[in-house]
């Protein structure tokens, strides 16, 4: 949230995100639960991108919008050639996760970071 990246967004580089705190609490879980016993999970919320992150940001924190990438800029979305997928059926099913949105996840990273005065 520095201002720096106004001409062109950096390529996002992994579209893929979870929540620390949804990946915390399946960690929990993973070791409590025998059905979880000596599995692997993919625990994901989903796909982002780094030009979505700065739209939330813009939206929710105006104190930022002047530091921030207008919605013109280019760059920061998705590849040309489409996304991997992923399956992340088995983590919800037998451990029960659960994941937060995109928005939620990044206002409160944001919230958390003014608090830090960054």
């Amino acid at each position: 949230m520095s201002g720096m990246a106004k001409g062109k967004i950096p390529d996002t580089g992994f579209y893929l995100w979870v929540d620390v705190r949804d990946l915390a609490m399946a960690h929990v879980r993973a070791m409590e639960l025998p059905v979880a016993k000596n599995k692997r999970f993919l625990v994901i919320a989903g796909y982002f991108n780094n030009k979505e992150v700065i739209r939330i940001i813009r939206e929710n924190f105006v104190a930022y919008k002047d530091r921030l990438p207008t919605e013109e800029v280019p760059g920061g979305g998705y590849p040309p050639g489409g996304l991997y997928r992923f399956d992340n059926t088995p983590a919800k099913n037998m451990l029960g996760a659960t994941f937060r949105s995109l928005d939620e996840s990044i206002k409160d990273l944001a919230a958390s970071l003014q608090a830090l005065d960054m």
